[in-house]
């Protein structure tokens, strides 16, 4: 790592300057979030919180530029560029709600800068190795790493629903991206995960329920849970991913299934709803009280529980990818062990469903002159 601390604790501190610092300009610009049916929170939210992780993790790389070099400049300085064109997108969706379609194209070809730039040195883009080697033809390599990253970028956008929630699973897979890294020897993303870990505590500060805080005062809005997703996805990317051109990587990579266990909740959790939406008659991008964290709270915990319960499962599974990555596990087995979290997820959405239709019963039950007599 070459990162060093005080450069950490100068990230999380400029993070907390430039939230408290955005949070009372955003009403002035009208970038703030006002309650619905869907949401939670009362009264309006600034939703700078994005912008100011993205001001917080830029300035800190162009500080680094006057240090030694290191391998985290060349790699970070292109993703500082992919993030603000997330951010960007997302800051005009958060003022403009401009629709899916715009956000789709700008991550696909955010997405596909990141990996050209990435593979540039060999000439290809880098695409996600299975099993060491680019086990799939490049024209359907190139297109699953894509989707990974757009899928994953929105993975974090739509979990995005309670005070901490998005934050502190991203703070668990940066956690995780981080350790990685410095377990396979790459301290681009190990250096990359840990600065971007200290920005989101200090955005957290602000967006974390604690007996100090009753309710977050500032939200991250599309701008932040677009940057983190694309993060995570760029590191996670940059671990287990071969450029197409090589026969055999020169250092093999981090295998793709055990880390995709640091993020299997919100892709589980959004593949999920993009199957249950059509079969319910629903566009897949439509928005609605269906996802985890509102299953959650629709049914007795507290936003507080319900974010420290999903947290807490995200780095209970995140810590299976990693003891896969330090003892070598098999890819395949690995890939097979997300079957767990994916039937179980699946059981509690169908025991969901099923208590809510005892509930809408129970009424009808209770008037009809069989019950009672």
């Amino acid at each position: 790592m070459s990162i060093g601390a005080p450069f950490l604790a100068l990230a999380f501190l400029l993070s907390v300057v430039a939230v408290e610092i955005l949070r009372r300009l955003s009403p002035w610009l009208g970038l703030v979030n006002r309650p619905s049916a869907r949401k939670v929170h009362t009264g309006l939210v600034p939703l700078c919180g994005g912008v100011a992780m993205f001001l917080a993790f830029s300035t800190i790389v162009a500080l680094r530029t006057g240090q030694p070099s290191t391998p985290l400049l060349a790699d970070l300085w292109l993703l500082v560029v992919v993030l603000g064109m997330l951010v960007g997108i997302g800051f005009w969706d958060d003022l403009r709600d401009i629709g899916p379609g715009k956000r789709l194209a700008v991550q696909t070809v955010a997405a596909m800068a990141l990996l050209v730039g990435w593979g540039a040195q060999s000439g290809a883009p880098l695409v996600i190795a299975f099993d060491g080697v680019a086990a799939l033809p490049g024209w359907i390599a190139l297109p699953v790493t894509l989707l990974f990253f757009v899928g994953l970028t929105n993975a974090f956008n739509m979990i995005d629903g309670l005070d901490g929630l998005a934050g502190g699973i991203g703070a668990v897979a940066l956690a995780g991206t981080a350790l990685a890294g410095l377990v396979t020897a790459r301290p681009a993303v190990a250096d990359g995960s840990l600065l971007l870990l200290a920005v989101v505590f200090g955005f957290l500060v602000f967006n974390m329920r604690s007996p100090w805080r009753a309710r977050a005062s500032v939200f991250m809005g599309d701008a932040g849970s677009m940057m983190l997703g694309g993060a995570v996805a760029g590191f996670i990317v940059s671990l287990s991913a071969v450029d197409m051109a090589a026969a055999a990587p020169a250092r093999p990579p981090v295998l793709f299934p055990a880390l995709l266990w640091l993020v299997a909740l919100p892709v589980i959790d959004t593949v999920s709803l993009m199957v249950r939406r059509p079969l319910a008659g629903r566009s897949p991008m439509a928005a609605d009280r269906a996802h985890l964290h509102h299953l959650l709270v629709d049914h007795g915990l507290s936003p507080v529980r319900a974010t420290a319960a999903l947290v807490a499962i995200s780095a209970l599974l995140g810590g299976v990818g990693l003891t896969g990555i330090l003892l070598a596990w098999s890819g395949f087995w690995m890939g097979v062990g997300l079957a767990v979290p994916v039937l179980a997820h699946s059981a509690f959405v169908r025991f969901v469903a099923y208590r809510g239709r005892r509930r809408l019963a129970e009424p009808s039950l209770a008037a009809s002159p069989e019950a009672a007599e």
